[in-house]
């Protein structure tokens, strides 16, 4: 049995420090079960973090999205090089050649190559999804499916409108019975009425004076299939042991889950590659097969596996921090669970050249970049009225002899890079896994 009392230290002391209301982790290793607690669900109405407070869980949703697809393709009733109009006829884009040539499996590994950031609207009415696929014509299209990966929230939105047409039922009614229901996933849920009537965690935002609760849910009903989930980390763990082998074939079979862990799309930056749609990295030899999840800066979550050890961590957090305290738990758990022991690199960077400064357009959130090579977000309108949080500013540097970059204070790793058109000039940033094209150059 591992022992993992220095887990919980550096639980404890990581929360307070970075200002994480409250957070939940779940460990599975040598076959058995952890779950370590720290903190509470709310600074307003403080109520300790258990094993089955419910936390938005954020991005993750898209694995339990892609298992119902999966489901579906064994079952002989989606191809998954089948074209989305094949389910979906009437379906649009604003390039009609993309729209023809669009396939499920396309949508999985994020290269659809439409714009993936989009508003959402306000309704929990059940044709929320169909509405909001209906405008996928005025979505900018970036470049052609299969030529890139860009992380596509939108693509998601449309994969879960393809399980409504295939299944003859509402997105999240389909998912429920095809995945949580056969895994004993019983503390898990997509509508906050569900949530709301038992413990659950609140997001936060960090001001000067300490975390504060915000009062927004942050997700509305069409984005349910790219985020929506509301779990516990006592069922992520479950879903973590299924996906590891460890129980049964339902929702998918063994060869099915090997094949959404395995590697479809090489991408370098921030991941090696991206699988169906598990995002793919690798520190010290062990092959990682992860995802995570962040609900407006407020809740933010971490989901990593070791296929071939076994092994799977979750962090479920209340706070944007929380994304810096799920890797330091994640790190702690490689090195000392599994002896993966990250080696010291320190990049070679150039100086940065005037080409590279301008504005570059992600959707929801623009990236301004200066002549020092600082990336600073800029929010939507929509976004901010709503009360989405922001991000810090990125000091990026370039490595030397490449367009990639990395962070300034820490040049461990590159985390992006600045793509050419063919005329060699600077399109695009992709930077968070997301193409973000160039809309302004004010180099000259």
């Amino acid at each position: 049995m591992a022992d993992l009392t220095h887990l919980q230290s550096l639980l404890d002391r990581e929360a307070k420090s970075l200002q994480v209301p409250g957070a939940a982790v779940g460990v599975l290793f040598d076959g058995a079960e952890h779950v370590l607690t720290t903190g509470v669900t709310s600074v307003d109405a403080p109520t300790p973090v258990t094993g089955d407070t419910l936390f938005q869980i954020g991005s993750t949703t898209k694995t339990v999205t892609a298992t119902a697809i999966m489901h579906l393709v064994e079952r002989g009733r989606l191809d998954l090089d089948g074209r989305v109009r094949q389910y979906l006829p009437d379906f649009r884009l604003a390039d009609e050649r993309a729209a023809d040539e669009l396939t499920v499996r396309h949508l999985l590994t994020h290269t659809g190559g439409f714009l993936g950031d989009i508003d959402d609207g306000e309704s929990w009415d059940t044709g929320a999804l169909a509405a909001s696929i209906d405008a996928y014509d005025r979505l900018p299209q970036l470049f052609p499916p299969g030529a890139l990966a860009s992380y596509n929230n939108a693509g998601f939105r449309l994969l879960g409108r393809v399980i409504e047409a295939v299944c003859g039922e509402p997105y999240e009614h389909a998912v429920s019975r095809i995945v949580l229901e056969p895994l004993g996933m019983s503390s898990s849920f997509f509508f906050p009425w569900e949530v709301a009537t038992r413990p659950h965690a609140v997001g936060h935002t960090v001001r000067e004076d300490g975390p504060q609760v915000a009062h927004t849910w942050g997700l509305f009903r069409e984005s349910m299939p790219e985020g929506g989930l509301v779990s516990s980390v006592r069922d992520q763990l479950r879903y973590a042991a299924f996906h590891l082998g460890a129980s049964g074939e339902e929702p998918v079979g063994a060869a099915t889950r090997e094949l959404m862990q395995a590697e479809h799309v090489p991408v370098g930056v921030p991941w090696t590659g991206i699988g169906l749609p598990w995002l793919l990295d690798e520190q010290a030899g062990v092959r990682l097969v992860t995802h995570g999840g962040n609900i407006g800066n407020l809740q933010l979550s971490a989901f990593v596996l070791a296929p071939e050890r076994g092994f799977a961590v979750t962090t479920l957090t209340n706070s944007a921090p929380g994304k810096a305290l799920g890797n330091l738990v994640t790190d702690w758990c490689l090195e000392h669970l599994l002896g993966a022991t990250p080696q010291a690199v320190r990049l070679t960077l150039r100086e940065p050249t005037p080409e590279y400064v301008g504005g570059y357009d992600a959707g929801q959130w623009t990236f301004e970049v200066d002549e020092h090579l600082t990336a600073r977000f800029v929010l939507c309108p929509e976004l901010v009225a709503a009360g989405v949080e922001g991000m810090p500013d990125m000091p990026l540097a370039l490595v030397e002899g490449c367009d990639d970059v990395t962070l300034a204070a820490a040049p461990q790793r590159a985390v992006g890079r600045f793509l050419r058109d063919d005329a060699g000039e600077v399109a695009f940033l992709h930077l968070a896994g997301r193409a973000a094209r160039r809309i302004r150059d004010t180099s000259r």
